[in-house]
């Protein structure tokens, strides 16, 4: 089995897990009753469970072996949620509430089997709706991740390219590859609906991968294009992101190198993307920033204006380019301060041999502003809206 969400099916009367077997997955219930004995189906009946209710979990917190046994009842579907999704969340969450669990749950196991019903029922009347809450949340949780692992697995989770924009000669320059997941029922969904949900599981460096290879190809098919039309421009650009989760990958940087290498494409031709916020980890970002300059890949600090870097980071770490936050370009029309720090930005990354790149760009006025300061490259829904391959290619090939 994956490492993610399996449905599997029982027919009425199958065991699901006995006494003393090791507890490495817990389930959801999606249809049907299950029966939990003291040993087996001729032993005592300790409580049923039905649908959208969980099973085994108890074992899976706390790696301790089952201690009843599980028949269906009914023909029976559940959701298989792996040891691997439970325990990594576990990890991540405050240390006084892990403690508080397992005590918790030392003192249910402490208890005799017989007595599983009350304990059960106990808990039940303890938190009220507000466990009801956070179980039915949670277990949306489980079912959306499971949907994405599937979404990654048919290849539904699709590049946009948003071009870059040369704000002194106006062709096109670069792009940004942003991710979209293309779902049966919901359509289109923006990455800021799942993207936090890929980096909470270990969904997020199959899906960065599949993003570099994807930005990669097209990036490959678009300089052909362009080339076809006008081989006096410089060759394109793409800007791609990473996350922290994906630098902290023993194997991400060696198998990004390895797409770059099936794709043939220069790595000086490829911008990472590190959001100011990855700069608390400021070790493993520094040393990452090294390894991609020493191969080829330029990397480009992205948000830059949302707080969190001051211009110390500018002179420690060896940044390619600059992109100034759209927050930051929407306020130069309302407060002047704004434009007196953008003109001090600007020339500062200048001076420290930074290209800069304004995103968020949505009217001509801002633009010629841009442009008039030394920024080199813009990006908003004034030029383009982020585009398929297709559309992509079209413009190229005008």
């Amino acid at each position: 089995m994956s490492n993610h969400s399996n449905t599997i099916f029982f027919s009425k009367g199958d065991l699901v897990f006995k006494v003393g077997d090791e507890a490495d997955c817990a389930y959801i219930i999606e249809s049907g009753t299950v029966g939990l004995y003291v040993d087996d189906q001729t032993g005592s009946l300790i409580t049923t469970l039905s649908s959208g209710e969980l099973l085994g979990e108890m074992g899976v917190i706390d790696s301790s072996m089952r201690l009843v046994s599980a028949y269906a009842e009914s023909d029976l579907e559940l959701m298989q949620i792996n040891k691997t999704q439970i325990t990594q969340r576990l990890q991540s969450s405050d240390p006084i509430i892990r403690t508080l669990m397992n005590v918790l749950l030392k003192r249910i196991r402490n208890m005799t089997q017989p007595n599983y019903r009350e304990v059960r029922d106990a808990n039940k009347t303890i938190g009220g709706n507000e466990h009801n809450l956070n179980l039915t949340e949670g277990i949306h949780k489980i079912r959306f991740e499971k949907e994405l692992f599937q979404a990654l697995e048919n290849g539904d989770v699709v590049n946009v390219y948003q071009p870059m924009v040369n704000l002194d000669q106006g062709y096109i320059a670069g792009f940004e590859a942003l991710s979209r997941w293309k779902h049966p029922e919901k359509g289109m969904i923006s990455p800021f609906e799942f993207i936090s949900l890929a980096e909470e599981s270990d969904l997020i460096v199959t899906m960065g991968l599949s993003i570099f290879d994807n930005a990669c190809r097209q990036l490959s098919e678009f300089q052909q294009a362009r080339k076809t039309y006008d081989v006096k421009l410089p060759d394109l650009f793409m800007s791609i992101n990473v996350s922290i989760a994906q630098l902290s990958d023993a194997h991400f940087f060696e198998r990004i190198k390895q797409i770059a290498e099936k794709h043939k494409v220069k790595a000086r031709n490829i911008k990472i993307e590190i959001t100011e916020s990855m700069l608390a980890e400021y070790g493993l970002v520094r040393r990452w920033i090294k390894d991609c300059h020493n191969y080829g890949f330029k990397i480009s600090l992205d948000d830059f204006g949302t707080g969190y870097s001051g211009f110390q980071h500018l002179l420690e770490l060896d940044f390619d380019s600059l992109k100034i936050d759209q927050a930051f370009i929407k306020a130069i029309e309302s407060n002047p301060k704004s434009l007196i720090m953008l003109e001090v930005i600007t020339e500062m990354a200048k001076r420290l041999g930074m290209s800069i790149v304004a995103e968020g760009i949505e009217n001509l006025e801002g633009a010629e502003t841009l442009a008039s300061m030394g920024v080199d490259f813009g990006q908003g829904y004034y030029f383009f809206k982020p585009m398929n391959s297709e559309e992509i290619i079209s413009i190229l090939s005008r």
